[in-house]
């Protein structure tokens, strides 16, 4: 398992983002000047659908998932029962470096993926058969917040990059908030 080192050169407080392609990997809240963190930056997360049908809430139990597949969430009619169920399943992606999500139900359905049982990203489906789709490849994408302000976003392939957090001090830039790799 790679990890991510993020680390706080500045004076403020800095919070970062890590993404992997266009999933959130990691939002971290803020790290001390000084200080550094590392983040996991492996696939492993969960799923969980949501869905608010007839006025009841249906939430699925959390799926654990690594890498590339899909979600299917659906009604299904338990005729023995005379009841519905809300049901998730995972399915085949349609890329090696997506996730997807897709319902056949009539109510719009939300998916949340955490990782450790925190939320870091929604991906809402309105349409039915409709497929809504993550990039999950191994392009990361970094950016923090220092004093208020967003960096550009810092590009890299390794998932074990040291990422540094800056304040460019020359006369020409002095403030802005930097991101650079060790």
């Amino acid at each position: 398992m790679n990890n991510m080192t993020l680390y706080n050169h500045t004076k403020s407080i800095t919070q970062f983002v890590v993404k992997k392609g266009e999933q959130i990997i990691a939002r971290i809240p803020g790290i001390a000047p000084g200080a550094s963190m590392q983040v996991p930056t492996d696939n492993k997360f969960e799923v969980t659908a949501m869905a608010v049908i007839d006025g009841n809430t249906y939430t699925s139990a959390p799926m654990d998932v690594s890498g590339s597949c899909g979600f299917l969430a659906q009604v299904l009619q338990v005729k023995a029962q005379g009841t519905y169920e809300f049901n998730v399943v995972e399915i085949a992606s349609r890329s090696p470096s997506q996730l997807q999500f897709q319902k056949t139900c009539i109510s719009p359905v939300t998916f949340t993926i955490t990782k450790n049982k925190k939320p870091l990203q929604i991906v809402v489906v309105g349409d039915a058969f409709e497929v809504q789709t993550v990039d999950i490849s191994d392009t990361f994408y970094v950016y923090a917040v220092v004093n208020g302000v967003t960096t550009e976003t810092f590009v890299t392939n390794n998932p074990a990059a040291t990422i540094v957090a800056t304040v460019d001090d020359s006369d020409l830039e002095y403030g802005y908030a930097t991101l650079d790799s060790k």
